[in-house]
């Protein structure tokens, strides 16, 4: 009896992963063929941000693709009325839940809901510049509920490793991201322009990264006995090594760009008085 509960406890939390990813995965596809039909009659959209990036067309043409795919979204919001605000915070408290369900051990489903949060949260620019409402104040709640967010779920994280050398990885993968975080924010302050991007491991990857493995758990658990943490952990390592770097290759480039725009630095001024001194000494000897 105990076997055979065990044997289904495993098999529901399968089906808990597969079910909304296969869905998932027939939705995507139908929508990128959609795209690539429209791509193909009418052309790429060129969003700036996206066009700015240092990636492969083909990355761009992913990023385009998740921009228009969440279009409806978007448009709804406006007819609504919903504030960018609004949206800001309920994706911050979306990320919260999927930061408790995480630290419950409930993988699938927080990872499931922090990609959906996560992808909301792109969703509040849009609306507040096709609003006219762009503002300095949003977009300073903006970036700082982002980073509240991505500190919630490796919260959870901890939570759940908490008794597993994966915790370590955890911690890294935190403190790197923030790091790499500041350095932009710090850079932009002090008025550095492309250095403060410059890395390939930014909050995009970083979400995928985490959210991704977490919500795949049950099926490596069904793989082999606790393949879900070793896999998530394995990723969690890999993430806190590679954001690691991005936040040492981000810091430099901007430390560079700012000892560039440095003046340089006068040529020290003779000390007038002490040869003034040494002249009337030597008048003195003359005489």
């Amino acid at each position: 009896m105990a076997i055979f509960r065990s044997v289904t406890l495993h098999a529901l939390r399968t089906i808990e992963a597969l079910f909304p990813l296969c869905g998932l995965i027939l939705f995507l596809l139908a929508t990128m063929a959609v795209f690539a039909v429209r791509c193909a009659t009418v052309g790429r959209p060129h969003t700036p941000y996206i066009e700015a990036r240092h990636v492969a067309p083909i990355l761009k043409w992913w990023m385009e693709w998740w921009v228009w795919l969440w279009g409806p979204v978007e448009r709804a919001c406006l007819k609504l009325g919903v504030t960018p605000n609004a949206i800001t915070l309920t994706s911050t408290a979306l990320t919260g839940v999927a930061a408790a369900l995480l630290g419950m051990g409930r993988l699938s489903s927080g990872g499931w809901l922090y990609l959906a949060a996560a992808s909301l949260d792109l969703v509040d620019g849009r609306v507040a510049r096709a609003q006219g409402t762009s503002s300095k104040a949003g977009a300073f709640l903006d970036s700082t509920l982002d980073r509240v967010a991505e500190l919630f779920v490796f919260a959870g994280l901890s939570i759940y490793f908490r008794d597993s050398g994966a915790l370590y990885a955890v911690l890294a993968a935190a403190g790197s991201s923030v790091v790499v975080s500041y350095a932009r924010a710090r850079g932009e302050a002090l008025g550095i322009g492309a250095e403060v991007r410059f890395g390939g491991m930014q909050r995009a990857e970083r979400v995928v990264l985490t959210g991704l493995p977490c919500a795949l758990a049950p099926i490596f658990d069904a793989a082999f006995p606790g393949g879900g943490d070793v896999v998530v952990g394995s990723t969690l390592a890999i993430l806190g090594v590679v954001t690691t770097l991005t936040a040492v290759q981000r810091c430099h480039a901007v430390w560079r760009a700012l000892r560039g725009h440095e003046p340089q630095p006068a040529r020290p001024v003779a000390n007038v008085r002490w040869l003034e001194a040494a002249r009337r000494r030597q008048q003195r000897v003359g005489r």
